[in-house]
C-alpha cells in the first residue's frame, strides 16, 4: 500500500471485509473504501490481491480504467481471470517474505528499499480499560490453526519468568473458538488476576490494537498478533511449528524468532518441540534490543 501510494502520490483506497476497517485506519496512506457497490467515480486502477470470488466480486464492482489481479502462484491464474482483469501478474512466492512479495509484484522504481509494514498508533479512545497497562506483556498462544499451538504448561513457564523479570501485567489474548478459550483458561488457571488476565474472547478489534501497541514485548506463536505487533515497532518473540519463517516473519534484533524444526528432525514440525528456556532466552534478546 505504502509504494502504491507513492507511485500515486495519494493514498490508497482499500477494501476489504468490514470487520477489518479499524485497523486500516491505522495504515498510513491508506483510506477505507467502504461498500464498492456505492462507488461512482472511476480509480485510474484497481489491483485485486487474491483471485477468490469475494476479492473479484468486490474488485469488478469499481470502475477502473486498469484492472490487475496479483498473485502468489501462476497456477492460481484461470482463464476467465484474463477476460475479467487487464492484466494478470505472478512469480513463484517460494520462500519470499510475504510482504515483500506483493511490494516486489506492483513494481516501481529498483531503487526503492523494502521496508517492513508500519502502523499509526491507535488514539486513546481505543484503549479497553481492562486491556491496559504500564510494562504489559502480551501473550497470545493461539491461531486459526491448532496446530501452530504450543504446551500450556511452556506458557506457563514463560509468564512465570517474565512476572520474575518484574514485568507485567501479563494479558493473554485469543480468538472467541472454544479451544482457544480453553487454552486461555488454562493458562491463566491459579495466577492473581492482579498479574495475570486472560482477555480471550472480550477485547474488540481497537481494543486489542490498543493492547498491542503499547505491550512492553508480545510473545506469539505464528499468526496476525505477531504481524500487528512488529508494524507497531513492539519486541516480539514468535514460535514457529508447521510453517515457514521465511515467509511469514521479517526478523530483526528486536523481532526474533523461533522454529520447532531447531528442535525435530522433521522439516516442519509442531510448536510443542520449542523447550521454555529459549523462549525465555529469545524474550531478554527482544528487549535488550528494543
Amino acid at each position: 500500500m505504502a509504494r502504491l501510494a507513492a507511485q500515486d502520490d495519494e493514498s490508497v483506497t482499500l477494501y476489504t471485509q468490514p470487520g477489518h476497517q479499524p485497523l486500516i485506519e491505522l495504515m498510513p496512506s491508506v483510506k477505507w473504501g467502504g461498500d464498492p457497490r456505492k462507488v461512482v467515480s472511476p480509480f485510474d486502477r484497481v489491483l485485486a490481491f487474491d483471485q477468490g470470488s469475494q476479492s473479484l466480486l468486490k474488485s469488478l464492482r469499481l470502475r477502473a480504467r486498469h484492472r490487475q489481479l496479483l498473485t502468489r502462484a501462476s497456477v492460481y491464474i484461470r482463464w476467465y481471470h484474463r477476460l475479467l482483469f487487464h492484466s494478470c501478474r505472478s512469480e513463484n512466492l517460494n520462500e519470499i517474505y510475504v510482504a515483500r512479495y506483493y511490494y516486489n509484484l506492483v513494481g516501481g522504481p529498483a531503487s526503492d528499499a523494502f521496508a517492513p509494514p508500519k502502523l499509526r498508533t491507535p488514539p486513546p479512545n481505543w484503549m479497553q480499560p481492562e486491556a491496559s497497562g504500564t510494562n504489559a506483556v502480551v501473550i497470545n498462544p493461539a491461531s486459526g490453526w491448532e496446530r501452530k499451538s504450543w504446551t500450556n504448561e511452556g506458557w506457563r513457564t514463560v509468564i512465570r519468568s517474565v512476572l520474575a523479570m518484574g514485568l507485567g501485567p501479563v494479558f493473554v489474548s485469543s480468538g472467541t473458538s472454544e479451544w482457544h478459550l480453553r487454552m486461555a483458561r488454562e493458562i491463566c488457571d491459579g495466577f492473581p488476576a492482579s498479574q495475570v488476565r486472560n482477555l480471550a474472547g472480550l477485547t474488540t478489534l481497537r481494543g486489542y490494537l490498543s493492547l498491542l501497541s503499547q505491550s512492553i514485548i508480545t510473545i506469539t506463536v505464528d499468526g496476525a498478533a505477531s504481524h500487528i505487533s512488529q508494524a507497531f515497532g513492539r519486541p516480539t518473540v514468535v514460535l514457529f511449528g508447521p510453517s515457514k519463517t521465511q515467509m511469514w516473519h521479517h526478523e530483526s534484533a528486536q523481532n526474533r524468532v523461533i522454529h520447532a524444526s531447531e528442535f525435530s528432525a522433521e522439516s516442519l514440525p509442531p510448536a510443542t518441540f520449542i523447550p521454555p528456556d529459549r523462549v525465555v532466552e529469545e524474550i531478554k534478546k527482544a528487549l535488550s534490543a528494543a
